[in-house]
Parts: C-alpha cells; sequence; structure tokens
C-alpha cells in the first residue's frame, strides 16, 4: 500500500506544483479553507493473485483526487485544475518502483461537485491496477 500511495502521490505532485497547489492526504488536517487545494483518497479493493503460489499479487483500487475551493470562489478554476489533473494520469500511464508497476486503469472522470457552508468540491476518480512480484 505505501508503494501505491508513494507512485500516485509523486506523480500528483508534478502537476501540483506546476500549478502551485497544496496537496493533502486523507490523513492530514485542513486549516484553511481561504485557498484552492488538493485531497486525495485512495480506496484499496481486494487484494489478488494469479499465480497458484500467491507470488504475484494484484492490487486494484480507486484514487481519487478532489480540487477543493471556496465557497463562492465560482467553478471556472477548478474545472480547469480537474482538466489539467485528468490530462496528467491518461489512460495506461505506467508508474514504476522496482519490481511493482502500477498502470491508470480507466479513464479519469469528473464527478457532480459537493457544496459545504465553506468549500466546493469537485472530485476526480480512476481505477489503478498495481502488479507485484514477491
Amino acid at each position: 500500500m505505501s508503494t501505491i500511495s508513494a507512485l500516485l502521490e509523486s506523480h500528483l505532485d508534478i502537476i501540483a506544483k506546476k500549478l502551485n497547489l497544496p496537496v493533502f492526504d486523507e490523513n492530514s488536517e485542513i486549516l484553511s479553507h481561504s485557498d484552492i487545494y488538493l485531497r486525495t483518497y485512495i480506496l484499496p479493493e481486494v487484494t489478488t493473485s494469479v499465480d497458484s503460489e500467491g507470488k504475484l499479487k494484484v492490487y486494484r483500487g480507486v484514487y481519487q483526487i478532489s480540487v477543493v475551493a471556496p465557497i463562492n470562489s465560482g467553478k471556472l478554476r477548478s474545472q480547469q485544475i480537474s482538466d489539467e489533473i485528468i490530462q496528467h494520469f491518461p489512460l495506461n500511464l505506467e508508474l514504476t518502483s522496482h519490481n511493482f508497476s502500477l498502470y491508470v486503469n480507466s479513464i479519469p472522470s469528473v464527478y457532480p461537485a459537493k457544496m459545504d457552508n465553506a468549500c466546493y468540491t469537485l472530485p476526480i476518480s480512476f481505477n489503478y491496477r498495481a502488479d507485484s512480484i514477491f
């Protein structure tokens, strides 16, 4: 799981730095909602194996990146950021670390925005698959 996090988050950091946006994972406290930021979630599925010895493990899941903007700041900038993130994670993108490969397994999609008293949140999600031989 830590390798999956590292691969996805390091790739997201590239576009976040280009867009000058801070990134917070699901275990980070956000003290201010005055600027746009990205919030990430990794939603793992059941780990499987495709060989009888259980050495070739297949990790699947969903990576969600939420563009979070202050309420009443408009939606255009959030939509533009979403477009850039989608382009940065194309279908079949391969991210590797040693004997571990992760693939973007679906086209990233933007889902309906959510609003509360402080934030306008635009979620982007895609499926990933990671293969590991140990």
